[in-house]
Order: structure tokens, then sequence, then C-alpha cells
């Protein structure tokens, strides 16, 4: 059985209050053998309704550890408490922002618990990060592969949409018939979409990490002609359409938003039938870097191994 743990870590700083002081829990599972060069990270992203605690989750991270030598990660991002089945009072310190501060948790996670691994005089292999996202957490899984350029080597997408719906429009769940409307704060916070939106960040981007994206033809968030057109102009994106014809009520149960996928199955499947090949490396050097939209400069420096970001006004 694979070892797990959880413990705090230092976040990145809240940008939309002042840079305050945050923390966040992260868990991890290594694999029962141990890490060894061979050994590859695998960052999972929960989405709306799920959360690091979800049994699905902890059974996500236990059994790929072991199967997949992987030491399996996941964090309780920035708002991720606002995300779930009840309305919760949201704040400057502490909002669903959808998005830059979301990713940014993400990547600290996977930094941080690298050099763990680091720090124990044990290697892994720098060239197998991958990150496995279901719907607003595979979009922070490719906000994740813009904001550290090369850190990761695989993005596994169920359904991704490309721009968050919520940020304009109210999310509706009705629990027993009955509506919860969530509006959320982010609408009045969020003023550059942007550096959130991934057909602007990926129009001119030279990726270099393979992506392997499904959807469903009968998605209601985001089209399959959006998803197409988005995936076309992204170097190693390969889209695999889920038609009617293709639910086999074992790994899709339907063609609508998220599949209704079997999450460890659908993984199994990357796993086994695409030809994938890590490349082994032992250490990675993520490069400073900006990204520029036409109201601000995002500065991404890497200089202390976590990222720090720092944004301008033009």
């Amino acid at each position: 059985m694979s070892k797990n743990y959880e413990f705090l870590i230092n976040a990145h700083p809240n940008i939309y209050n002042k840079m305050s002081y945050r923390e966040m829990k992260v868990y991890i599972s290594e694999p029962e053998e141990g890490v060894n060069e061979e050994t590859g990270i695998l960052l999972i992203i929960p989405g709306f309704g799920a959360n690091a605690n979800s049994n699905v989750y902890k059974k996500m991270r236990s059994i790929f550890a072991d199967k997949y030598n992987l030491v399996t990660i996941q964090c309780d991002y920035f708002g991720w408490e606002f995300m779930q089945a009840e309305i919760v009072k949201e704040s400057l310190s502490n909002f669903n922002d959808m998005g830059l501060m979301q990713a940014l948790d993400n990547i600290t996670a996977v930094m941080i618990v690298a050099e763990i691994i680091k720090d124990n005089n044990l290697k892994f292999n720098a060239n197998k990060i991958i990150a496995y996202g279901h719907s607003h957490g595979a979009y922070l899984a490719y906000l994740c592969n813009m904001y550290a350029p090369d850190l990761f080597s695989l993005i596994i997408d169920n359904s991704a949409w490309l721009l968050p719906s919520y940020i304009r429009s109210n999310r509706y769940l009705y629990i027993d018939g009955d509506p919860l409307v969530f509006n959320y704060y982010a609408k009045w916070v969020i003023k550059d979409y942007q550096i959130i939106n991934l057909p602007f960040l990926y129009k001119n981007y030279a990726n270099r990490c393979v992506i392997h994206s499904f959807h469903g033809d009968n998605d209601n968030l985001i089209s399959l002609n959006e998803k197409r057109d988005f995936c076309r102009m992204i170097q190693n994106c390969f889209l695999h359409e889920i038609t009617s014809e293709k639910v086999d009520n074992i790994i899709f149960k339907s063609n609508t938003h998220g599949l209704n996928a079997d999450f460890l199955l659908l993984y199994d499947q990357i796993m086994s039938n695409v030809d994938i090949k890590f490349n082994k490396e032992s250490n990675f050097n993520l490069k400073n870097h900006k990204i520029e939209t036409s109201k601000f400069i995002y500065s991404f420096d890497y200089s202390n191994i976590i990222p720090l970001l720092k944004v301008e006004e033009k």
C-alpha cells in the first residue's frame, strides 16, 4: 500500500489582498516501494463539487502511486471551499478566483514536494510530471502549464473549459429540486480576463507538453467546436471526441460535460493505450518569465524555486 501524508505549506501570497501570508494543506501519496529515478509526479486537480478529501481522489492518489510509480499530489488551493455544494461568504482574504491564484497554488505544491524529495536525498524523474484534471481542474492544468513553462510533460484533460463560465454568470445547483445560486465574488474582483483565457494565452505559445483532451459533443459549458479550435492551435494537443457512439458505460457514461467518466479507468486508458515516453532527467530549472495582456504585466519569478508573481499595471 502507498504511504499517505498531509501537511501544511506556505501557499502563494494573496495577490488580491496586499500579498498577505497564506497556508494551504497538501496531500501526497508515495509508492510503497519508495521513490527512485523512474518515479514521476502526478498532480491531480479537482474542479467544482469535489476536493482533495473526496473519496474518489483519495483512491486515485493511493492506487496511482503504486500502480504507476508516482508521487501523487493534491492541494487545497485558493478558494476551493467556495466551489462545493454550499454557499459560503467570500472576501478578499479568500474567494474562488477561478484561475490565477489557484494555478499558482498547484504549481507551488508540485515544487515544494519536489524539494522535499530532494531534501531526503532521493531522485525522481523530473521529465515525468503529469497534471490530471476534471472540468475546472483540467482548465487549471492548462494555466499551470502556461505559468510554469516546461514543468509538465503530460496533461490529461477531461472537459476543460477555456474561460470559467461562472466568472460571468451564476452557478446553479439543484438539491432535492431546490436551487442554490452562487454569485461569485470574482465577478467584481477579477479585472483582467486575458490572463485566464486559454485561447489568448496559448495563441503564440510553443507548447512542448503532450496534451490528451477528452470532450463530449453534448457539453453544455463549452462546445466541442470551441475545444476543437483551441486544440488545433496548440502543438502536441490530441483531442478525443466523445460522441454518443463512444459512450461505453465503462469509462464514459455520457457525452455531456465531465463525460460522467470513471476517473481511474480514464487514466488507465491513457497510460495503457497511448505511447507516451518520459525521458529521464533528475533536475528541472524553471525560468523567470513574463506574460503581457492589454492591461497588465505578469512577472513569474522562480528564483527561489516556488513561484512568486508580481503584477504591474501598464
